[in-house]
């Protein structure tokens, strides 16, 4: 119930209702609701699984780093993490507490965009191109093409670099077990490169694979020589494919 004091006016509660006083002022405020606590237990879960979301993410990204370096965009990150924690939510055998990415579904990462504003697949189309995890091994197998085809070519550049960034992963822990490139060299938007194929070194089992694509475009400086044009705004790099060892 609420009283009225002379000197501090009413405090107490009416109902739903409560009031106190405030430097000589009386505060109404809605009665706090005791009644929450299942809520604020499922919240401290979802919490819970939310930060093993973002440690998953920055143990993912420590892997991509050598060859991402710091060239995407300022939303990476956060778009990396949603996408983890969707994979984790996935499963949905797991209590709120407990989700986990390898247990989910990792391949939800596929497609993930380093750079929004420039995408790989507006750069990079490569009709043919085979990933397939086989004995222990990935092979990536890219047919033959003529640059100036599946390629698009920004206007100052006059060479460029395919890369395959194969990035290793413990399953429990997520740390970085190892990396691997492939790379494919480009002199010229006219030149016709040939078939080539690239086997990684024997996995270990339970790992996690990212195998993460990305173009280097290059222009030719007459005082710097062959120049990098990738850059924090410019670099069409996509995590492409996602495998369960």
């Amino acid at each position: 119930m609420a009283e009225l004091d002379s000197k501090t006016g009413l405090k107490g509660n009416i109902g739903d209702l409560v009031f106190r006083n405030v430097n000589g002022k009386t505060i109404v405020q809605s009665r706090p609701d005791t009644g929450g606590k299942a809520r604020k237990g499922r919240a401290k879960q979802t919490a819970t699984d939310f930060g093993r979301a973002s440690q998953i993410t920055s143990s993912l990204m420590r892997g991509l780093r050598p060859f991402l370096s710091k060239m995407y965009d300022s939303q990476f990150f956060n778009r990396f993490r949603k996408a983890v924690y969707q994979g984790m939510k996935m499963n949905d055998s797991l209590p709120q507490g407990s989700l986990d990415l390898w247990q989910g579904e990792p391949t939800v990462l596929e497609g993930l965009e380093a750079d929004l504003k420039n995408q790989y697949p507006q750069y990079v189309q490569m009709p043919g191109l085979e990933l397939k995890l086989e004995a222990g091994s990935l092979e990536i197998s890219v047919p033959e093409f003529k640059a100036d085809n599946p390629l698009h070519w920004p206007v100052k550049a006059s060479e460029a670099e395919l890369g395959y960034w194969i990035s290793v992963y413990d399953s429990k822990t997520y740390h970085v077990l190892r990396h691997e490139l492939f790379r494919i060299p480009i002199p010229h938007k006219t030149q016709r490169i040939p078939a080539t194929n690239y086997t990684t070194t024997a996995l270990p089992a339970e790992a996690l694979l990212l195998v993460t694509a990305g173009e280097l475009y290059y222009t030719a400086d007459f005082r710097l020589g062959k120049v990098c044009m990738n850059s924090k705004a410019f670099n069409p790099t996509q995590v492409l494919k996602v495998f369960r060892t």
